[in-house]
């Protein structure tokens, strides 16, 4: 992750503007569509659109996300779910100061920028710890690039820095051992690490750096070691930690990281990828709306010929799974029951081949 010499604010504005009105003419999938590489089905645009529409209603007075409980009240972790949220407006093109939805978008970016604490921890506003953080982290460095406004742009890059020197700083907390240094854990200080958390940490990085912020280099070469170590060369899969049991998740989370730290050549990514397509996501996956999110990135990442495979299974289970009020609903296994949580990582995985989010370019 190099540090770019440009005002990559600026650029990534005008891009997202060039592609908002581009899809404002013709469509989500018409304008994204390449059929060599992809299939969009047609009912694509209206899954996204139903779904958006559904987590404006879940919006409070302040901006922020939550999730509606069985009470008709509103309860679960507000950065968190509110950075979810957000990143699933701007992957479908909406804007903070133009079209449909502005007002939701513009209220979730001010409640994250209000948010942030003047030590830069996200993760102890809500409880939601390195989760939430780096999520956030992710949320505003998605968005640094959409704000014309130069007082509201100063303000998002003045959060998001903080943010990205938190996210600097756990990644050098001792570890109990060697095998855990580089990645991260659910909180600043912790003796391990994870490869779930680690994946949402190299996103927000990736992003930041993206957008101008300085990331040391020495931060995505540990991060990748750390993952590689996730790795398991018998079972050709990701685990949770080094040594643990591999997953369909987690194996979507590692191909993933190794691409976005520039690792894609290895044969461990390779390997990986071709695990996935041998171990299709069902309604028993642990975590299946997890397993999808970052099972399609890391296919559109590696992108060769086995792209249409997985991103056809993920496409038309989640549009099968859709209720008719726009929500996705809980999974089966009942680890993501949050209808917020849910509909907002199903439009993210849904809007991966729209190629809107900076973050979901090759």
């Amino acid at each position: 992750m190099e540090a770019v010499a440009y005002d990559a604010g600026m650029v990534q504005f005008v891009v997202f503007a060039l592609l908002f009105s581009l899809i404002g003419s013709r469509g989500f999938a018409q304008a994204a569509r390449d059929p060599a590489v992809e299939e969009l089905s047609p009912q694509l645009d209206q899954a996204i659109a139903r779904g958006l529409a559904y987590l404006a209603k879940q919006q409070q007075a302040d901006g922020s996300f939550q999730n509606r409980t069985a009470a008709n009240a509103f309860g679960g972790p507000k950065v968190a779910l509110t950075g979810l949220s957000l990143m699933a407006y701007l992957s479908a093109g909406r804007m903070p100061d133009a079209g449909k939805h502005s007002l939701v978008v513009r209220g979730a970016i001010d409640y994250l920028v209000k948010a942030c604490p003047e030590d830069g921890y996200f993760g102890k506003v809500d409880g939601s710890r390195m989760y939430g953080h780096a999520i956030a982290t992710l949320a505003l460095a998605e968005v640094a690039g959409m704000e014309f406004d130069e007082k509201q742009r100063k303000r998002v890059r003045a959060a998001l820095e903080r943010a990205t020197a938190v996210l600097v700083k756990a990644q050098k907390t001792q570890r109990s051992n060697e095998s855990f240094k580089g990645g991260w854990r659910y909180e600043i200080e912790f003796p391990d690490s994870d490869l779930s958390v680690t994946s949402w940490c190299v996103l927000a990085l990736r992003a930041a750096n993206n957008a101008g912020v300085q990331v040391p280099k020495e931060s995505a070469d540990r991060a990748a070691e750390f993952v590689l170590r996730c790795y398991s060369a018998d079972k050709k899969s990701y685990a949770y930690q080094p040594g643990g049991e591999p997953s369909i998740t987690m194996t979507g989370a590692g191909v993933l990281s190794l691409s976005l730290l520039d690792k894609g050549g290895r044969k461990e990514v390779e390997e990986g990828i071709a695990y996935l397509i041998d171990h299709p996501i069902t309604d028993q996956t642990e975590y299946p709306y997890y397993a999808r999110y970052y099972t399609t990135q890391a296919a559109f990442q590696v992108a060769d010929s086995r792209w249409p495979r997985i991103w056809r299974r993920t496409q038309e289970g989640l549009l099968k799974l859709q209720d008719k009020d726009g929500f996705w609903p809980k999974s089966r296994t009942e680890n993501e029951n949050g209808q917020t949580y849910t509909t907002s990582l199903s439009v993210l995985t849904l809007a991966v081949p729209l190629r809107l989010l900076p973050g979901y370019q090759r």
